[in-house]
């Protein structure tokens, strides 16, 4: 059974259980150049991404022709059955898998052109949060935010203190001295979106954020994911969390085998799926 999203204030308007796709996208851009103050562009490009994979049964093509636009501040959700292709197509917008073909373009760069230097430099502007945190347990949570701003032209000072108000922003100002093996689950996750965060990024590509935590946790990292959409941060969010798509998120894209299935506002995709593979799996999950 799902584990449902019940914070109040939800990303969507109040009048989009009346409006169709294109009325929704119209307000959602309204919004946005309310809150930024200027025309918003196409941040996120996806053209033709294929990702294929040689096994021992054969070529697996993991992700088939994927094509999609995100805009500033918006919230995509990506849902479909385990081993679908979620992970590999999130992952292939900051090229942690390179796609066999195709073109990922931010703000007009194509990142599949990029030197490896020059991918490093602007991966810093794209956060990635993992289903198992990726914390060095080694180091204090203080170290490990620390890590992320090693680049940054801050000093020392000015550096602690916007770790300390990451943490405050979490609701974990009290355990920068901590280790990692201190942490619960959600306390580990909340850290690794703070280490986020730290390198300021444009967007926030969330991989199953929630799927490696017990029922009890997965609240507080939700709450936290929400404040930032309220906030405006851009993101992306692959999820089993359906509360979260239906109540936050401002698309929901259903792939399966690889292929975008459906794709469109929340009460769209959960109130009226048009597809029997989607149907099949709203009616597993919901």
């Amino acid at each position: 059974t799902e584990n449902r999203c019940v914070h109040s204030s939800p990303k969507q308007p109040a009048q989009a259980d009346t409006i169709d796709g294109a009325d929704a996208q119209a307000a959602f851009v309204v919004r946005n150049r309310k809150r930024s103050g200027k025309e918003p562009t196409n941040m996120l490009e996806l053209k033709h991404i294929t990702k294929t994979f040689d096994t021992d049964a054969g070529r697996v093509k993991a992700v088939d022709d994927v094509s999609l636009t995100i805009n500033p501040g918006e919230i995509f959700g990506i849902i479909g059955f385990s081993g679908a292709g979620k992970s590999t197509l999130v992952r292939c917008i900051n090229l942690l898998e390179r796609p066999t073909s195709g073109n990922v373009v931010i703000d007009g760069t194509d990142l599949t052109t990029l030197s490896d230097a020059d991918l490093r430099v602007v991966r810093r502007r794209i956060g990635m949060i993992f289903q198992h945190f990726n914390l060095m347990p080694s180091r204090t949570v203080f170290d490990n935010i620390a890590l992320a701003l090693r680049h940054s032209e801050l000093g020392k000072e000015a550096k602690a203190k916007k770790i300390e108000e990451l943490l405050a922003l979490v609701g974990l100002s009290d355990k920068s001295n901590a280790y990692p093996a201190q942490l619960s689950g959600g306390q580990k996750q909340r850290i690794a979106i703070v280490r986020s965060l730290a390198m300021d990024p444009d967007i926030i590509l969330f991989d199953e954020p929630t799927s490696a935590l017990d029922p009890e946790m997965v609240g507080e990292v939700l709450a936290v994911m929400q404040e930032l959409a309220e906030d405006g941060m851009t993101m992306v969010v692959v999820t089993h969390e359906m509360g979260f798509a239906r109540e936050v998120a401002n698309r929901v894209m259903f792939i399966n085998d690889g292929v975008i299935q459906e794709e469109g506002i929340p009460q769209e995709i959960f109130g009226n799926p048009k597809s029997q593979r989607l149907q099949e799996f709203l009616s597993k999950v919901l």
